[in-house]
Protein backbone atom coordinates (compact mmCIF):
# COMPACT_ATOMS: atom_id res chain seq x y z
CA UNK A 1 0.00 0.00 0.00
CA UNK A 2 1.80 3.65 -0.90
CA UNK A 3 1.72 6.46 1.80
CA UNK A 4 -0.09 9.45 1.20
CA UNK A 5 1.33 12.22 0.01
CA UNK A 6 0.38 14.63 3.47
CA UNK A 7 1.98 11.73 5.14
CA UNK A 8 5.13 11.35 2.89
CA UNK A 9 5.91 14.83 2.39
CA UNK A 10 5.48 15.60 6.52
CA UNK A 11 8.33 18.24 7.71
CA UNK A 12 11.18 16.43 8.86
CA UNK A 13 12.98 20.00 10.22
CA UNK A 14 12.20 23.36 10.67
CA UNK A 15 13.39 24.79 7.60
CA UNK A 16 10.89 21.90 5.57
CA UNK A 17 8.16 23.67 7.42
CA UNK A 18 5.92 26.17 4.88
CA UNK A 19 3.79 29.23 6.23
CA UNK A 20 4.89 29.14 9.82
CA UNK A 21 7.84 31.20 10.64
CA UNK A 22 6.80 33.04 13.56
CA UNK A 23 5.96 29.75 15.13
CA UNK A 24 9.77 28.34 13.99
CA UNK A 25 11.97 31.47 15.00
CA UNK A 26 10.08 30.69 18.64
CA UNK A 27 10.88 27.71 19.14
CA UNK A 28 14.13 27.23 17.35
CA UNK A 29 15.72 30.27 19.62
CA UNK A 30 14.01 28.76 22.39
CA UNK A 31 16.42 25.59 21.66
CA UNK A 32 19.41 27.46 21.44
CA UNK A 33 19.51 30.14 24.05
CA UNK A 34 18.35 26.66 26.57
CA UNK A 35 14.91 28.61 27.58
CA UNK A 36 12.92 25.50 26.62
CA UNK A 37 9.65 25.71 28.46
CA UNK A 38 7.61 22.76 30.18
CA UNK A 39 4.12 23.52 28.59
CA UNK A 40 3.46 24.75 25.36
CA UNK A 41 -0.14 25.52 23.30
CA UNK A 42 -0.24 25.17 19.54
CA UNK A 43 -3.25 26.59 18.12
CA UNK A 44 -4.61 27.09 14.69
CA UNK A 45 -7.04 26.23 11.71
CA UNK A 46 -6.66 22.21 10.81
CA UNK A 47 -3.50 21.28 8.10
CA UNK A 48 -1.59 24.31 8.99
CA UNK A 49 1.43 22.04 10.46
CA UNK A 50 0.49 22.05 14.56
CA UNK A 51 1.34 18.18 15.10
CA UNK A 52 4.08 18.14 12.17
CA UNK A 53 6.19 20.83 14.19
CA UNK A 54 5.32 19.32 17.63
CA UNK A 55 7.22 16.22 16.72
CA UNK A 56 10.19 18.23 15.27
CA UNK A 57 10.57 20.06 18.13
CA UNK A 58 10.52 16.81 20.17
CA UNK A 59 13.15 15.51 17.69
CA UNK A 60 15.07 18.53 18.18
CA UNK A 61 15.00 18.28 22.19
CA UNK A 62 15.76 14.36 22.26
CA UNK A 63 18.38 14.46 19.31
CA UNK A 64 21.74 12.91 19.68
CA UNK A 65 23.87 15.25 17.15
CA UNK A 66 21.72 18.05 16.61
CA UNK A 67 22.76 20.84 14.06
CA UNK A 68 22.58 23.71 15.91
CA UNK A 69 18.48 23.86 16.40
CA UNK A 70 17.85 21.47 13.84
CA UNK A 71 17.69 17.55 14.27
CA UNK A 72 20.03 15.77 12.91
CA UNK A 73 17.35 13.33 11.56
CA UNK A 74 19.65 10.28 11.36
CA UNK A 75 20.64 9.25 15.05
CA UNK A 76 18.37 6.62 16.99
CA UNK A 77 15.96 8.63 18.86
CA UNK A 78 14.85 10.81 15.34
CA UNK A 79 14.39 7.98 13.38
CA UNK A 80 12.08 6.21 16.48
CA UNK A 81 10.55 9.70 16.79
CA UNK A 82 9.85 9.90 13.16
CA UNK A 83 8.45 6.15 12.91
CA UNK A 84 6.21 6.72 16.47
CA UNK A 85 8.60 4.09 18.11
CA UNK A 86 10.04 6.03 20.63
CA UNK A 87 8.69 5.64 24.25
CA UNK A 88 10.04 8.61 25.55
CA UNK A 89 7.33 10.81 22.87
CA UNK A 90 3.88 9.81 23.74
CA UNK A 91 1.29 10.91 21.48
CA UNK A 92 -2.21 11.14 22.87
CA UNK A 93 -5.44 11.80 20.99
CA UNK A 94 -7.22 14.11 23.68
CA UNK A 95 -11.16 13.35 21.52
CA UNK A 96 -10.78 9.64 22.49
CA UNK A 97 -8.57 9.85 25.48
CA UNK A 98 -10.76 12.83 27.38
CA UNK A 99 -11.31 11.30 30.56
CA UNK A 100 -10.05 11.80 34.15
CA UNK A 101 -8.80 7.98 34.24
CA UNK A 102 -7.11 8.66 31.32
CA UNK A 103 -5.21 11.39 33.03
CA UNK A 104 -4.25 9.92 35.94
CA UNK A 105 -2.53 7.00 34.09
CA UNK A 106 -0.37 9.56 32.42
CA UNK A 107 0.20 11.11 36.11
CA UNK A 108 1.33 8.16 36.97
CA UNK A 109 3.80 7.53 34.33
CA UNK A 110 4.72 11.28 34.23
CA UNK A 111 7.08 10.77 37.33
CA UNK A 112 9.32 8.23 35.52
CA UNK A 113 12.95 9.02 34.03
CA UNK A 114 13.21 9.14 30.36
CA UNK A 115 14.44 5.69 28.99
CA UNK A 116 16.99 6.95 26.55
CA UNK A 117 16.09 10.55 25.44
CA UNK A 118 16.72 13.71 27.68
CA UNK A 119 13.09 14.93 28.03
CA UNK A 120 10.04 12.89 27.98
CA UNK A 121 7.68 14.85 25.97
CA UNK A 122 4.04 14.25 25.60
CA UNK A 123 1.79 15.40 22.38
CA UNK A 124 -1.62 15.90 23.33
CA UNK A 125 -3.76 16.72 20.19
CA UNK A 126 -7.45 18.25 19.94
CA UNK A 127 -6.65 19.02 23.61
CA UNK A 128 -10.05 20.97 24.00
CA UNK A 129 -11.95 17.66 23.45
CA UNK A 130 -10.88 16.77 27.27
CA UNK A 131 -13.61 16.78 30.00
CA UNK A 132 -13.66 19.14 32.75
CA UNK A 133 -12.54 16.40 35.12
CA UNK A 134 -9.76 15.46 32.92
CA UNK A 135 -8.71 19.18 32.62
CA UNK A 136 -8.67 19.10 36.46
CA UNK A 137 -6.96 16.15 36.84
CA UNK A 138 -3.82 17.78 34.55
CA UNK A 139 -3.98 20.66 36.36
CA UNK A 140 -1.79 20.35 39.16
CA UNK A 141 0.78 18.34 36.87
CA UNK A 142 0.75 20.71 34.00
CA UNK A 143 1.87 23.04 36.54
CA UNK A 144 4.43 22.09 38.31
CA UNK A 145 5.91 18.71 36.23
CA UNK A 146 9.12 17.27 36.60
CA UNK A 147 12.19 18.39 35.08
CA UNK A 148 12.63 16.20 32.22
CA UNK A 149 8.87 16.11 31.53
CA UNK A 150 7.48 18.52 28.39
CA UNK A 151 4.11 19.00 27.70
CA UNK A 152 2.68 20.18 23.90
CA UNK A 153 -0.75 20.56 23.34
CA UNK A 154 -2.26 20.98 20.21
CA UNK A 155 -6.09 22.45 19.33
CA UNK A 156 -7.66 24.40 16.35
CA UNK A 157 -9.99 25.57 19.51
CA UNK A 158 -7.73 27.82 21.97
CA UNK A 159 -11.13 29.19 23.40
CA UNK A 160 -12.28 25.82 24.62
CA UNK A 161 -9.07 25.27 26.58
CA UNK A 162 -9.79 26.34 30.44
CA UNK A 163 -7.88 29.81 30.88
CA UNK A 164 -6.38 27.72 34.06
CA UNK A 165 -4.26 25.79 31.44
CA UNK A 166 -3.99 28.25 28.78
CA UNK A 167 -2.18 30.33 31.63
CA UNK A 168 0.26 27.86 32.39
CA UNK A 169 1.59 27.43 28.63
CA UNK A 170 3.77 29.32 26.25
CA UNK A 171 0.57 29.69 23.91
CA UNK A 172 1.98 29.69 20.12
CA UNK A 173 -0.41 30.81 17.59
CA UNK A 174 -0.57 28.91 13.84
CA UNK A 175 -1.78 30.70 11.05
CA UNK A 176 -3.56 29.83 8.23
CA UNK A 177 -0.81 28.58 4.99
CA UNK A 178 -1.44 31.15 2.10
CA UNK A 179 -2.39 30.03 -1.23
CA UNK A 180 1.09 31.24 -2.86
CA UNK A 181 2.63 29.60 0.04
CA UNK A 182 0.62 26.17 -1.13
CA UNK A 183 1.16 26.46 -5.00
CA UNK A 184 4.79 26.46 -4.18
CA UNK A 185 4.84 23.39 -2.20
CA UNK A 186 2.28 21.47 -4.55
CA UNK A 187 4.93 22.28 -7.33
CA UNK A 188 7.69 20.68 -5.38
CA UNK A 189 5.61 17.90 -4.74
CA UNK A 190 5.04 17.48 -8.62
CA UNK A 191 8.38 17.79 -8.95
CA UNK A 192 9.08 15.03 -6.83
CA UNK A 193 6.83 12.58 -7.95
CA UNK A 194 6.89 13.27 -11.64
CA UNK A 195 3.23 14.67 -11.81
CA UNK A 196 2.04 16.80 -15.53
CA UNK A 197 -0.17 19.43 -13.61
CA UNK A 198 -1.61 22.54 -15.26
CA UNK A 199 -0.34 25.85 -13.13
CA UNK A 200 -3.91 27.09 -13.25
CA UNK A 201 -4.93 23.37 -11.33
CA UNK A 202 -2.22 23.97 -8.92
CA UNK A 203 -3.73 27.54 -8.33
CA UNK A 204 -7.14 26.29 -8.12
CA UNK A 205 -6.31 23.66 -5.32
CA UNK A 206 -4.45 26.28 -3.81
CA UNK A 207 -7.47 28.53 -3.26
CA UNK A 208 -9.66 25.48 -2.40
CA UNK A 209 -7.77 23.72 0.26
CA UNK A 210 -8.61 27.05 2.76
CA UNK A 211 -5.16 27.55 4.08
CA UNK A 212 -4.33 23.93 5.07
CA UNK A 213 -1.78 22.32 2.99
CA UNK A 214 -2.83 18.43 4.02
CA UNK A 215 -5.83 19.34 2.47
CA UNK A 216 -4.22 20.57 -0.45
CA UNK A 217 -1.73 17.39 -0.69
CA UNK A 218 -5.06 15.23 -0.33
CA UNK A 219 -6.83 16.86 -3.62
CA UNK A 220 -3.70 16.87 -5.52
CA UNK A 221 -2.86 12.75 -4.90
CA UNK A 222 -6.86 12.95 -5.69
CA UNK A 223 -6.95 14.50 -9.29
CA UNK A 224 -3.19 12.68 -9.82
CA UNK A 225 -5.83 9.40 -9.49
CA UNK A 226 -7.14 9.50 -13.22
CA UNK A 227 -3.61 10.81 -14.96
CA UNK A 228 -2.63 14.35 -15.13
CA UNK A 229 -3.94 17.07 -13.25
CA UNK A 230 -5.29 19.60 -15.09
CA UNK A 231 -7.92 22.32 -14.55
CA UNK A 232 -11.18 20.45 -15.85
CA UNK A 233 -9.99 17.17 -13.59
CA UNK A 234 -9.90 19.58 -10.48
CA UNK A 235 -12.83 21.65 -11.24
CA UNK A 236 -14.82 17.82 -11.55
CA UNK A 237 -13.91 17.23 -8.29
CA UNK A 238 -14.81 20.57 -6.87
CA UNK A 239 -18.32 19.96 -8.15
CA UNK A 240 -17.93 23.14 -10.94
CA UNK A 241 -17.28 26.19 -9.54
CA UNK A 242 -13.96 26.86 -10.15
CA UNK A 243 -12.29 30.76 -10.06
CA UNK A 244 -11.20 30.47 -13.81
CA UNK A 245 -15.06 29.65 -14.31
CA UNK A 246 -16.40 32.36 -12.47
CA UNK A 247 -14.42 34.92 -13.76
CA UNK A 248 -16.21 33.65 -17.25
CA UNK A 249 -19.10 33.98 -15.53
CA UNK A 250 -18.69 37.52 -14.33
CA UNK A 251 -17.95 38.46 -18.26
CA UNK A 252 -21.24 36.89 -19.44
CA UNK A 253 -23.29 38.46 -16.79
CA UNK A 254 -22.48 41.53 -18.19
CA UNK A 255 -22.20 40.87 -21.89
CA UNK A 256 -24.95 37.96 -21.88
CA UNK A 257 -27.22 37.95 -18.90
CA UNK A 258 -28.83 34.53 -20.36
CA UNK A 259 -25.54 33.19 -20.80
CA UNK A 260 -24.95 33.73 -17.20
CA UNK A 261 -27.82 32.30 -15.87
CA UNK A 262 -27.68 29.00 -17.58
CA UNK A 263 -23.84 28.65 -16.65
CA UNK A 264 -24.79 29.06 -12.71
CA UNK A 265 -27.31 26.79 -13.49
CA UNK A 266 -24.53 23.59 -14.64
CA UNK A 267 -22.81 24.67 -11.77
CA UNK A 268 -25.52 23.66 -10.02
CA UNK A 269 -26.08 20.48 -11.99
CA UNK A 270 -22.93 19.51 -11.92
CA UNK A 271 -23.08 18.96 -7.82
CA UNK A 272 -21.92 22.07 -6.24
CA UNK A 273 -22.67 23.20 -3.38
CA UNK A 274 -24.47 26.15 -2.92
CA UNK A 275 -22.88 27.66 -0.46
CA UNK A 276 -19.45 26.91 -1.86
CA UNK A 277 -20.82 28.50 -4.97
CA UNK A 278 -21.77 31.61 -3.60
CA UNK A 279 -18.95 31.99 -1.56
CA UNK A 280 -16.61 31.49 -4.85
CA UNK A 281 -19.11 34.54 -6.56
CA UNK A 282 -18.84 36.84 -3.59
CA UNK A 283 -14.87 36.79 -3.33
CA UNK A 284 -14.63 37.40 -7.24
CA UNK A 285 -17.54 40.05 -7.30
CA UNK A 286 -15.38 41.48 -3.93
CA UNK A 287 -11.78 41.51 -5.55
CA UNK A 288 -13.59 43.01 -8.83
CA UNK A 289 -15.34 45.97 -6.58
CA UNK A 290 -11.66 46.32 -5.00
CA UNK A 291 -9.75 46.68 -7.97
CA UNK A 292 -12.55 48.62 -9.14
CA UNK A 293 -11.84 51.47 -6.33
CA UNK A 294 -8.45 51.14 -6.17
CA UNK A 295 -6.18 49.08 -8.73
CA UNK A 296 -3.38 49.54 -6.64
CA UNK A 297 -4.76 46.96 -4.04
CA UNK A 298 -4.36 44.23 -6.73
CA UNK A 299 -1.24 43.82 -5.42
CA UNK A 300 -2.28 42.51 -1.94
CA UNK A 301 -4.87 39.78 -3.12
CA UNK A 302 -2.61 37.03 -3.23
CA UNK A 303 -3.51 36.01 -6.84
CA UNK A 304 -1.91 35.06 -9.84
CA UNK A 305 -0.97 37.08 -12.39
CA UNK A 306 -3.40 35.87 -14.81
CA UNK A 307 -5.97 36.66 -11.99
CA UNK A 308 -4.63 40.15 -11.54
CA UNK A 309 -4.45 40.77 -15.40
CA UNK A 310 -8.39 39.40 -15.67
CA UNK A 311 -9.00 42.21 -12.31
CA UNK A 312 -7.93 44.96 -13.79
CA UNK A 313 -9.50 44.78 -17.53
CA UNK A 314 -12.77 43.79 -16.31
CA UNK A 315 -12.98 46.22 -13.86
CA UNK A 316 -13.15 48.73 -16.44
CA UNK A 317 -16.14 47.51 -17.44
CA UNK A 318 -17.93 47.86 -14.20
CA UNK A 319 -19.39 51.23 -12.02
CA UNK A 320 -18.24 50.15 -8.23
CA UNK A 321 -21.88 50.96 -7.30
CA UNK A 322 -23.10 48.40 -9.46
CA UNK A 323 -20.42 45.81 -7.90
CA UNK A 324 -21.29 47.14 -4.42
CA UNK A 325 -25.28 46.46 -5.11
CA UNK A 326 -24.61 42.88 -6.31
CA UNK A 327 -22.42 42.01 -3.16
CA UNK A 328 -25.31 43.20 -1.14
CA UNK A 329 -27.62 40.56 -3.41
CA UNK A 330 -25.10 37.74 -3.26
CA UNK A 331 -24.94 37.83 0.41
CA UNK A 332 -28.39 37.77 1.30
CA UNK A 333 -28.43 34.72 -1.09
CA UNK A 334 -25.98 33.45 0.37
CA UNK A 335 -27.70 33.63 4.06
CA UNK A 336 -30.63 31.33 2.17
CA UNK A 337 -28.27 28.88 0.84
CA UNK A 338 -26.84 28.19 4.64
CA UNK A 339 -30.63 27.43 5.71
CA UNK A 340 -30.81 24.72 3.69
CA UNK A 341 -32.74 26.17 0.70
CA UNK A 342 -33.15 24.10 -2.82
CA UNK A 343 -30.74 25.05 -5.20
CA UNK A 344 -33.25 25.55 -7.65
CA UNK A 345 -34.97 28.19 -5.19
CA UNK A 346 -32.24 29.92 -4.94
CA UNK A 347 -31.13 30.32 -8.37
CA UNK A 348 -34.88 32.08 -8.61
CA UNK A 349 -34.18 34.19 -6.19
CA UNK A 350 -30.84 35.45 -7.60
CA UNK A 351 -32.06 35.98 -10.90
CA UNK A 352 -35.04 38.08 -9.38
CA UNK A 353 -32.63 40.56 -7.38
CA UNK A 354 -30.58 40.64 -10.09
CA UNK A 355 -32.67 41.66 -12.92
CA UNK A 356 -35.14 43.34 -10.27
CA UNK A 357 -31.81 45.49 -9.16
CA UNK A 358 -31.14 46.30 -12.73
CA UNK A 359 -34.18 47.79 -13.59
CA UNK A 360 -35.09 51.76 -13.45
CA UNK A 361 -36.62 52.93 -10.23
CA UNK A 362 -39.15 56.11 -11.58
CA UNK A 363 -40.23 58.47 -9.20
CA UNK A 364 -38.79 57.04 -6.34
CA UNK A 365 -35.63 58.14 -4.20
CA UNK A 366 -34.21 55.66 -1.88
CA UNK A 367 -31.72 56.35 0.86
CA UNK A 368 -29.19 53.74 1.60
CA UNK A 369 -30.11 53.72 5.27
CA UNK A 370 -33.79 52.16 4.30
CA UNK A 371 -34.72 49.09 2.86
CA UNK A 372 -35.47 48.65 -0.56
CA UNK A 373 -39.13 48.22 -1.25
CA UNK A 374 -41.64 48.79 -4.51
CA UNK A 375 -43.60 51.43 -4.16
CA UNK A 376 -47.45 51.87 -5.61
CA UNK A 377 -48.52 55.71 -5.56
CA UNK A 378 -51.81 56.10 -3.80
CA UNK A 379 -54.57 58.82 -5.23
CA UNK A 380 -54.79 61.89 -3.44
CA UNK A 381 -58.58 60.84 -2.07
CA UNK A 382 -57.61 57.09 -0.78
CA UNK A 383 -54.80 58.60 1.06
CA UNK A 384 -56.55 61.39 2.97
CA UNK A 385 -59.30 58.48 4.09
CA UNK A 386 -58.54 56.74 6.82
CA UNK A 387 -57.15 52.87 6.73
CA UNK A 388 -56.30 50.65 8.82
CA UNK A 389 -53.36 49.06 7.36
CA UNK A 390 -50.31 51.42 6.31
CA UNK A 391 -50.08 52.93 2.95
CA UNK A 392 -47.37 52.39 0.55
CA UNK A 393 -46.47 55.54 -1.39
CA UNK A 394 -43.12 57.23 -3.20
CA UNK A 395 -42.01 59.90 -1.02
CA UNK A 396 -40.99 62.79 -2.05
CA UNK A 397 -38.08 64.50 -1.47
CA UNK A 398 -38.36 67.60 0.49
CA UNK A 399 -37.28 70.23 3.01
CA UNK A 400 -37.97 69.99 6.83
CA UNK A 401 -40.08 72.52 8.01
CA UNK A 402 -38.64 73.47 11.27
CA UNK A 403 -41.27 76.16 12.38
CA UNK A 404 -43.80 72.91 12.14
CA UNK A 405 -40.99 70.66 13.99
CA UNK A 406 -41.31 73.58 16.94
CA UNK A 407 -44.84 73.98 16.74
CA UNK A 408 -45.34 70.25 17.38
CA UNK A 409 -42.33 69.82 20.03
CA UNK A 410 -44.87 72.29 21.89
CA UNK A 411 -47.92 70.67 21.14
CA UNK A 412 -46.80 67.57 22.86
CA UNK A 413 -44.58 68.84 25.66
CA UNK A 414 -46.57 68.05 28.98
CA UNK A 415 -49.27 65.64 26.86
CA UNK A 416 -47.20 62.68 26.09
CA UNK A 417 -43.26 61.95 27.02
CA UNK A 418 -43.05 59.46 23.93
CA UNK A 419 -44.51 61.58 21.57
CA UNK A 420 -42.77 64.44 22.26
CA UNK A 421 -38.94 62.49 22.28
CA UNK A 422 -39.78 60.95 18.77
CA UNK A 423 -40.54 64.57 17.44
CA UNK A 424 -36.74 65.17 18.19
CA UNK A 425 -35.65 63.22 15.64
CA UNK A 426 -39.04 63.22 12.62
CA UNK A 427 -38.64 65.99 9.67
CA UNK A 428 -42.53 66.69 9.94
CA UNK A 429 -43.71 68.94 6.65
CA UNK A 430 -47.12 69.98 5.11
CA UNK A 431 -48.67 67.88 2.59
CA UNK A 432 -52.09 68.95 0.88
CA UNK A 433 -54.61 68.85 4.51
CA UNK A 434 -52.35 67.53 6.85
CA UNK A 435 -48.91 67.10 8.07
CA UNK A 436 -46.17 64.33 6.97
CA UNK A 437 -44.11 63.22 10.19
CA UNK A 438 -41.03 61.46 8.33
CA UNK A 439 -39.40 59.05 11.09
CA UNK A 440 -35.15 58.78 10.33
CA UNK A 441 -35.34 55.30 12.62
CA UNK A 442 -37.71 52.17 11.77
CA UNK A 443 -38.09 51.85 15.59
CA UNK A 444 -39.78 55.22 15.73
CA UNK A 445 -42.03 54.77 13.00
CA UNK A 446 -43.22 50.98 14.40
CA UNK A 447 -43.81 52.48 17.98
CA UNK A 448 -45.49 55.35 16.72
CA UNK A 449 -47.81 53.20 14.73
CA UNK A 450 -49.17 51.16 17.76
CA UNK A 451 -52.57 51.97 17.84
CA UNK A 452 -52.78 53.96 21.17
CA UNK A 453 -49.68 56.11 19.93
CA UNK A 454 -51.32 57.01 16.36
CA UNK A 455 -54.58 57.81 17.81
CA UNK A 456 -53.21 59.99 20.34
CA UNK A 457 -51.00 61.67 17.12
CA UNK A 458 -54.16 62.10 15.57
CA UNK A 459 -55.99 63.63 18.70
CA UNK A 460 -53.09 66.21 19.98
CA UNK A 461 -52.20 67.34 16.45
CA UNK A 462 -55.98 67.32 15.15
CA UNK A 463 -55.92 71.04 14.13
CA UNK A 464 -53.64 70.40 11.32
CA UNK A 465 -56.06 67.72 9.84
CA UNK A 466 -54.48 64.48 8.77
CA UNK A 467 -51.52 63.01 10.67
CA UNK A 468 -49.15 60.66 8.40
CA UNK A 469 -46.11 58.47 9.86
CA UNK A 470 -44.14 57.96 7.68
CA UNK A 471 -40.64 56.23 7.05
CA UNK A 472 -38.57 55.26 3.38
CA UNK A 473 -41.21 54.43 1.37
CA UNK A 474 -44.10 53.34 4.05
CA UNK A 475 -46.76 55.54 5.55
CA UNK A 476 -49.00 55.36 7.95
CA UNK A 477 -52.36 57.50 8.39
CA UNK A 478 -53.39 58.01 11.92
CA UNK A 479 -56.81 58.03 13.57
CA UNK A 480 -58.70 58.45 16.57
CA UNK A 481 -59.64 55.23 17.70
CA UNK A 482 -63.48 56.32 18.94
CA UNK A 483 -65.39 58.87 17.49
CA UNK A 484 -67.91 60.69 19.27
CA UNK A 485 -70.68 59.00 21.33
CA UNK A 486 -74.42 58.89 20.52
CA UNK A 487 -77.14 59.82 22.36
CA UNK A 488 -77.63 57.55 25.33
CA UNK A 489 -80.09 55.14 25.31
CA UNK A 490 -80.88 55.77 29.53
CA UNK A 491 -84.02 56.24 30.07
CA UNK A 492 -85.26 59.34 32.37
CA UNK A 493 -87.58 58.32 35.05
CA UNK A 494 -89.65 60.97 36.30
CA UNK A 495 -88.74 63.86 34.28
CA UNK A 496 -85.43 63.99 35.64
CA UNK A 497 -82.01 64.83 34.41
CA UNK A 498 -79.99 61.73 33.80
CA UNK A 499 -76.89 61.70 35.83
CA UNK A 500 -73.11 61.68 34.43
CA UNK A 501 -73.39 57.89 35.35
CA UNK A 502 -76.42 57.56 33.68
CA UNK A 503 -75.10 59.21 30.31
CA UNK A 504 -74.61 55.42 28.74
CA UNK A 505 -73.04 55.02 25.43
CA UNK A 506 -75.13 52.20 23.92
CA UNK A 507 -72.08 50.01 22.98
CA UNK A 508 -70.30 50.47 26.63
CA UNK A 509 -71.09 50.72 29.78
CA UNK A 510 -69.25 52.73 32.15
CA UNK A 511 -69.59 51.02 35.89
CA UNK A 512 -67.10 51.72 38.99
CA UNK A 513 -67.97 48.39 41.30
CA UNK A 514 -68.48 49.64 44.95
CA UNK A 515 -69.90 47.01 47.94
CA UNK A 516 -73.32 49.68 48.02
CA UNK A 517 -74.58 49.86 44.03
CA UNK A 518 -73.92 45.69 43.57
CA UNK A 519 -77.74 44.31 44.12
CA UNK A 520 -78.03 41.35 46.46
CA UNK A 521 -81.30 38.91 45.05
CA UNK A 522 -83.22 36.96 47.20
CA UNK A 523 -82.85 33.24 47.70
CA UNK A 524 -85.87 31.48 47.41
CA UNK A 525 -85.09 29.65 50.77
CA UNK A 526 -84.61 32.30 52.80
CA UNK A 527 -87.18 35.93 53.25
CA UNK A 528 -85.83 38.97 53.97
CA UNK A 529 -86.86 39.40 57.50
CA UNK A 530 -85.18 35.79 58.51
CA UNK A 531 -81.53 38.02 57.59
CA UNK A 532 -78.92 39.63 59.41
CA UNK A 533 -79.67 43.89 59.02
CA UNK A 534 -77.25 43.90 56.85
CA UNK A 535 -78.06 42.05 54.20
CA UNK A 536 -81.81 43.18 54.30
CA UNK A 537 -80.64 47.18 53.97
CA UNK A 538 -78.49 45.57 50.71
CA UNK A 539 -81.85 44.38 48.99
CA UNK A 540 -84.13 47.10 49.91
CA UNK A 541 -81.77 49.94 48.38
CA UNK A 542 -82.66 51.45 44.93
CA UNK A 543 -81.59 49.23 41.72
CA UNK A 544 -78.13 50.65 40.35
CA UNK A 545 -77.60 51.98 36.81
CA UNK A 546 -76.37 48.53 36.12
CA UNK A 547 -78.89 46.41 36.30
CA UNK A 548 -81.35 49.51 34.97
CA UNK A 549 -79.22 48.99 32.22
CA UNK A 550 -79.46 45.11 32.01
CA UNK A 551 -83.56 45.82 31.78
CA UNK A 552 -83.53 48.22 28.96
CA UNK A 553 -81.65 45.94 26.93
CA UNK A 554 -83.73 42.96 27.50
CA UNK A 555 -86.73 45.13 27.08
CA UNK A 556 -85.78 45.75 23.62
CA UNK A 557 -85.24 41.65 22.95
CA UNK A 558 -81.18 42.32 23.06
CA UNK A 559 -78.95 39.98 24.70
CA UNK A 560 -76.80 42.58 26.84
CA UNK A 561 -73.03 42.12 26.41
CA UNK A 562 -71.36 44.79 28.55
CA UNK A 563 -67.77 46.44 28.38
CA UNK A 564 -66.42 47.43 32.59
CA UNK A 565 -63.96 50.32 31.96
CA UNK A 566 -61.86 50.99 34.85
CA UNK A 567 -61.65 55.15 35.55
CA UNK A 568 -58.85 56.93 36.69
CA UNK A 569 -58.66 59.14 39.60
CA UNK A 570 -59.50 62.09 37.69
CA UNK A 571 -61.88 61.09 35.76
CA UNK A 572 -63.68 59.50 38.40
CA UNK A 573 -63.37 63.09 40.34
CA UNK A 574 -64.79 65.18 36.83
CA UNK A 575 -68.01 62.80 37.43
CA UNK A 576 -68.41 63.11 41.36
CA UNK A 577 -68.20 67.05 40.37
CA UNK A 578 -70.69 66.52 37.88
CA UNK A 579 -73.09 64.28 39.72
CA UNK A 580 -72.77 67.45 42.19
CA UNK A 581 -73.86 69.68 39.58
CA UNK A 582 -76.69 68.21 38.92
CA UNK A 583 -77.84 68.10 42.41
CA UNK A 584 -77.70 71.27 42.85
CA UNK A 585 -80.04 71.99 39.89
CA UNK A 586 -82.04 69.87 41.02
CA UNK A 587 -82.33 71.55 43.98
CA UNK A 588 -83.13 75.01 42.54
CA UNK A 589 -85.26 73.87 40.28
CA UNK A 590 -87.72 72.35 43.78
CA UNK A 591 -87.06 75.80 45.04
Amino acid sequence: MSVSLYRKYRPQNFASVVGQKSAVDILSRSIERNRVGHAYLFSGSRGCGKTSVARIFAKALNCLSPEGFEPCGKCRNCLDITAGDSLDVIEIDGASNNGVENIRGLKENVTLAPFNSRYKIYIIDEVHMLSQGAFNALLKTLEEPPEHVIFIMATTEPHKVPVTIRSRCQHIPFRSITPDDIFSRLEYVCQSENINAEPEALREISRQSEGALRDALSLLEQATAAGDVTLERVEAIFGAGSRPAFERWIKSLRENPETAYKGLKEMFDAGASSVRVFEEMFTLVRDLWLVSKWKSIADSLNLSEQDKNFLLAEAQNWKPSKLNALLNIILKILTQARSGIRNDILLGMFILAVEGDSQPVQNETIRSDTPVARSVPVPQTERSSPQPEPVISAPVQVEEDKALKEELLNISRGKNIMIYCAMFDARPFRRGEGIVIDMQHVYCFEVMRLDRNSAELAEIFADYGNVILRYGTNEYQCQKIFEAAPESLSTKTNEQKPSARQKINPFIAEFIASDSDMPVQESSGQSSTDRPDSETSKTKQAPSIFSELLQNLRGMGLKPEVVLLKHSEADESSLKAEEQDDNDDDEHDDD
